[in-house]
């Protein structure tokens, strides 16, 4: 017995050892078997994110190709999936850099209002997620909207943003990009230096692309020829641009701006010939005005004009195409502005007349509620009469007269309640007529103001269009007008010279220019009649016709011939324009003029005395006299127009040819630019705010 326990007690040892043995080896089997998966998770995972890689690099290629390719249909596909697939991976610049592309691709060749809204919501997209590389993202492409839009101020201002941006929370961010686009707008508002400054920025960045590198190479040659820079300044830059060109083995879309700039600049008119043959059909209007400077340098002025003219039709078209384009963005714009508006409205007015029908449905219930207190006392009533009756009944059963008279005040009272009820229902049913009248008349008064409104509305809206129009056609008749005016002056051991033109209005009638030539220098300051678009169009004529007699080499009086001459055709308005006329001999100081009816000049503090010749384009064949003096060197000669000495501060009081005779003597060792911007000063202390009378003109030379 005690054996067959022992026995027992050992087997059943046995099996325990047994069942924990096999636990610990299906532990382990399990243990095993999760580093086995665990393994195949992490290289599909690392598989899956180096074909997610490759991807992003393949769709960005991709999208760089169909936008160079203008492929719309593709491009659009191809940044769809680069989007979704950055917002997978969490690669937030991906992301944005892909946004961006979009934005101003639409902008440039689709829809600018949609790329507008675009990228508004992108602004808010960028703001929700606390993003600062979004908000960098949408103030660059808004930049380049504003920009095209011909909006330079708003342009620098997004671009200058992105830049802060990318200075605080990005600094090892490649800013070329962004260099190159404020630089094409700084050329565009004139401000060379700031485009000579970017572009150096760019050169002389060691992680700017080839690509980048060019592009700013090709702004610096364009702007030494908008400066006309000295010739060897601009052989160098365009050396160094050559170089950068090899190295890239591709040219930009400068190329044959630059290489016909270069030719013409060496008189190489062969070069320049085959450069314009060469350029493609969509640059149209590139080729034509090179034709036309091409043939005006070899002095085939003929075909000049003829070029010049085909020129300018072309140009009118695309500048009429892209004023209508952009009038119908913004139009586009307000009409869905307008139309969220009238939505507002009309939800508005709906909720209006719920809230109109609710108090209504409120008040019949009140009322319906009114008449069953009513019906239910007129009951109680009753039982309380009835009551009485039988009281009456089974007390006063004898008396019969009683009783017909208890029946008689009964039915009085009945009587009294039934006309008390429908008096009531009356009045309810009055009220509610009266409430619908009431609501019908408010709904029908409101849809005739939202009318009117609607109305006014799209009048204010058809003159702001108009007006902003207008400013804009006038702004880039400003900047056309002041750009025929030379900005830049010599600077010459020989001659010291400098002038300022200030139109009293939008554009102006005044004008002054000068010719160098070999040791001669033509120079005139002219006042036309009148102000505004008219006298800027003499103005243009005027001095058109000034520069082009100047290359002949004639005396001021022929000049002044030849202008009166041409002036009088066709000038059925009666405009005019009263001139004076300079030849300065830069080795003697010799000065030989002709003063057309404009203001005596000052030579060293004092009025010169001065033929008394008629204005130009009143008379035909009229013989002008011109006039010398023997030296002006070393003495200070100032011209000017009437919108100085009539410059007119609140109380009418004018500048005067005693102010300017003392202002000129008490300065006489100033250089020319100094002397005439301080005068100027001296004129707006005296105007004192008021507004100018006309416009004002101003040029001083010292032949030293």
């Amino acid at each position: 017995m005690i054996i067959t326990i022992k026995c027992l007690s050992l087997h059943h040892r046995s099996v325990e050892e047994y069942s924990t043995m096999q636990q610990k080896k299906y532990l382990v089997y399990g243990l095993l078997m999760m580093m086995l998966v665990g393994l195949l998770a992490s290289q599909r995972a690392m598989a899956q994110q180096a074909v997610d890689t490759l991807d992003i690099s393949q769709l960005r290629k991709a999208m760089y190709y169909h936008y160079s390719k203008h492929n719309t249909e593709e491009f659009l596909t191809t940044i769809d999936q680069l989007k979704r697939l950055a917002q997978r991976q969490g690669n937030e610049k991906e992301y944005y850099k892909a946004c961006g592309n979009q934005i101003i691709y639409i902008s440039t060749n689709l829809n600018r209002s949609q790329a507008i809204e675009l990228v508004n919501q992108l602004f808010r997209q960028a703001e929700h997620e606390g993003s600062q590389y979004g908000l960098y993202t949408a103030h660059y492409a808004m930049g380049t909207i504003c920009a095209a839009l011909a909006q330079l101020d708003d342009a620098i201002s997004h671009y200058e943003d992105a830049l802060k941006i990318l200075k605080e929370h990005y600094p090892t961010e490649n800013r070329s990009a962004l260099y190159l686009a404020t630089a094409k707008v700084e050329r565009a508002k004139s401000n060379f230096e700031r485009v000579k400054e970017l572009v150096s920025l760019v050169v002389d960045d060691p992680k700017a692309s080839l690509t980048h590198k060019l592009s700013a190479m090709s702004y610096r040659c364009l702007v030494l020829i908008d400066t006309h820079a000295p010739i060897e300044e601009c052989d160098r830059a365009y050396a160094e641009r050559e170089k950068i060109k090899a190295e890239y083995g591709h040219d930009d879309v400068f190329g044959n701006a630059i290489d016909f700039n270069q030719a013409l600049l060496h008189n190489d008119f062969e070069w320049a010939q085959r450069v314009v043959d060469a350029m493609p059909e969509e640059s149209k209007l590139s080729k034509l005005n090179n034709y036309a400077r091409l043939y005006a340098a070899q002095g085939n002025y003929r075909k000049a004009y003829e070029y010049f003219r085909r020129y300018k039709a072309v140009s009118d078209s695309i500048n009429i195409d892209n004023v209508r384009k952009t009038s119908l963005d913004v139009t586009m714009m307000m009409e869905k502005v307008h139309a969220e508006n009238e939505t507002r409205d009309l939800r508005l007015e709906n909720q209006e007349l719920e809230m109109a029908r609710i108090a209504s449905e409120l008040q019949q219930k009140r009322m319906e509620e009114q008449a069953l207190t009513l019906s239910m006392e007129y009951q109680q009533t009753r039982l309380h009469e009835m009551q009485a009756q039988r009281e009456n009944d089974s007390l006063m059963a004898d008396n019969k007269e009683l009783q017909l008279s208890e029946y008689r005040s009964q039915m009085e009272a009945f009587e009294n309640a039934e006309r008390t009820r429908r008096m009531k229902w009356i009045a309810f049913w009055v009220l509610s007529i009266m409430g619908f009248a009431f609501v019908g008349f408010y709904a029908n008064s409101r849809r005739l103001q939202l009318r009117r409104l609607k109305d006014a509305y799209d009048k204010l809206e058809e003159t702001t269009a108009a007006k902003e129009r207008i400013e804009s056609e006038l702004r880039i008749a400003r900047e056309i007008q002041m750009a025929m005016v030379p900005h830049e002056f010599p600077k010459s051991p020989r001659l010291d010279i400098y002038a300022s033109m200030m139109p009293a209005k939008e554009v102006g009638g005044d004008l002054y220019d000068f010719v160098p030539y070999d040791d001669q220098l033509y120079f005139c300051v002219g006042d036309v009649s009148g102000k505004g678009v008219p006298a800027a169009l003499f103005m243009a004529m005027s001095a058109r016709l000034f520069r082009t007699l100047s290359k002949y080499r004639l005396s001021p009086a022929q000049i002044a011939n030849a202008m009166n001459n041409e002036l009088v055709q066709n000038n059925d308005n009666g405009m005019f324009v009263t001139m004076f006329i300079g030849l300065l001999n830069l080795n003697t100081g010799h000065l030989v003029y002709c003063n057309c009816g404009h203001n005596p000049p000052v030579l060293a503090g004092e009025f010169i005395e001065m033929e008394a010749n008629a204005p130009l384009g009143l008379w035909e064949g009229l013989d002008f006299v011109e006039q010398t003096i023997d030296s002006i060197r070393g003495q200070q000669f100032f011209v000017y127009s009437d919108g100085l000495t009539e410059a007119e501060n609140l109380g009418k009081d004018q500048f005067g040819d005693d102010r300017l005779l003392t202002f000129l003597n008490e300065h006489q060792q100033l250089d020319a630019r100094t002397l005439v911007e301080q005068l100027q000063q001296d004129v707006e202390l005296h105007v004192n705010g008021a507004a100018p009378s006309d416009d004002l003109t101003m040029l001083c030379l010292r032949k030293k």
